[in-house]
């Protein structure tokens, strides 16, 4: 939003940031000026690439989002072999921290281009119906990374979603550009949670368009919005609609999950597109992030999966092909020739199959051998020993279901939200602190944003529910 971008980015960042690199300094070769008219195709398809670019910036979904979501639980520890992600691992936050000021910035850097590119896309005058198609492209994919984005900053900056916490702030929600130096202010989880919906349902509708087509992986494709759908509705516990969303997503996906070692070491190990990827963040074999990239975090900066962790794993389990002997990166050891970069998970096949095995275990009326049988999508997959008689068709089956959703999804950014939404009572800091009821947690509004004047106020008593 341009009043926050004002703020943030004029301000703050640009002192911090010069730097690290010059992406404040120059105008990226795939983006458009802001004060500039997106009047060709070419010009939304710039403006579009710009938006992911910010979007895998390592200041969000290319680092920091992903880091944030492992650093402070109960999965990690910290070698302090660096002091990065360290204040975030021991909950030594304050409201001026640079990873939560970079996320809140870059967050709303991304939606504010969104909403630019949605706002001019529906007065865009068509050349031809193939260039009308191609804006209508962009318009949906900019619809589902705005919903993309206002979901993480709202469960980092709110509290998680349920009836007694939906009527308490969330974020500033943006219906179209905010020009520099207008009022905004916060509104309820519940109105940013509805609006991510219908951003999520115009992305949908954009896309079913006549001749706009289907993009690749690396772009917030169909499938991609389906599975933002899914995971959406099983944060607001609706699981049916959880249900149906992902399994759209796996239709359209028209992945596969793999089972062998090798074929689950290449998916992280290699550039190739995984036959379970949904969509993610693309590197290339020539980006040398250094100090930026998350594969440096988990590699050598200090952060790692915990032993406790690593021992849930069974012996024979695929994962530990990666997580388990001289334990480097795991995940996020990198490819072959380059350490510092791998493809960046945001929504993989796995995820949509167990978000299936919750919803069915957790609907009005439970259905526990679906959930079963959804969980064993992945589970027997990843497990060669797994005895499926071992797992009960109960309610004992969502036991089952967290541990395979905390033992998968490692590493890719989910186990803070995951523990805020289901209420888990957990050690952080390597069990420096205990009984840490995480789901009475969020992080704090930068404080530059609040004191810039604009309308954004503070969360209220936020580090009086830090772990002590």
């Amino acid at each position: 939003m341009k009043k926050i971008l004002f703020a943030l980015l004029t301000g703050w960042m640009a002192i911090s940031f010069t730097a690290c690199d010059d992406f404040l300094t120059e105008t990226p070769s795939t983006s458009v000026p802001t004060e500039e008219a997106l009047v060709t195709t070419q010009d939304f398809q710039n403006a579009l690439n710009g938006v992911y670019y910010t979007l895998g910036s390592y200041r969000f979904l290319g680092r920091d989002v992903l880091a944030i979501g492992d650093a402070p639980t109960d999965i990690t520890s910290h070698s302090v072999a660096t002091s990065h992600f360290y204040d975030i691992f021991r909950y030594q936050i304050l409201d001026t921290n640079s990873y939560i000021e970079e996320i809140w910035a870059y967050g709303y850097w991304a939606i504010d281009r969104c909403a630019r590119i949605i706002k001019e896309g529906a007065s865009f005058k068509e050349v031809t119906k193939g260039d009308l198609a191609e804006v209508e492209g962009c318009i949906a994919q900019a619809y589902a990374i705005k919903a993309l984005c206002s979901f993480y900053l709202t469960n980092m900056f709110g509290l998680p979603y349920s009836e007694a916490n939906k009527t308490t702030l969330g974020i500033v929600n943006v219906t179209e550009p905010v020009p520099a130096y207008s009022q905004v202010s916060r509104v309820s989880v519940e109105q940013n949670y509805s609006l991510i919906l219908d951003d999520i349902t115009k992305a949908k509708e954009y896309y079913a368009k006549e001749g706009v087509e289907n993009v690749g992986k690396q772009y917030m494709n169909t499938a991609a919005v389906a599975a933002l759908e899914a995971r959406v509705k099983l944060y607001m516990k609706n699981y049916e609609g959880a249900i149906t969303a992902a399994q759209e997503a796996i239709t359209l996906s028209g992945g596969t999950i793999v089972s062998t070692k090798e074929d689950y070491k290449n998916m992280y190990t290699t550039l190739a597109v995984s036959t379970e990827d949904i969509f993610f963040i693309a590197k290339a074999e020539d980006d040398y992030l250094s100090a930026n990239a998350l594969n440096t975090l988990w590699n050598k900066y200090g952060l790692s999966i915990n032993s406790a962790t690593i021992a849930e794993y069974s012996p024979n389990d695929i994962r530990l092909a990666l997580l388990g002997d001289t334990w480097t990166g795991g995940k996020m050891r990198g490819i072959t020739t380059n350490n510092q970069i791998s493809n960046l998970p945001v929504f993989r096949l796995p995820e949509m199959y167990l978000i299936q095995a919750e919803a069915y275990a957790k609907q009005s009326t439970p259905d526990y051998g679906k959930a079963k049988e959804k969980l064993l999508e992945v589970a027997a997959k990843r497990n060669p020993d797994l005895d499926d008689s071992e797992i009960a068709e109960d309610q004992t089956v969502i036991d089952a279901i967290d541990k395979e959703r905390k033992l998968e999804l490692v590493q890719e950014g989910h186990r803070f939200f995951d523990a805020r939404r289901l209420g888990k009572i957990i050690s952080v800091a390597d069990g420096s602190y205990t009984n840490f009821n995480i789901a009475k947690f969020v992080y704090p509004i930068p404080s530059f944003e609040v004191n810039s004047g604009f309308g954004v106020i503070q969360t209220e008593g936020w580090s009086n529910n830090l772990p002590r």
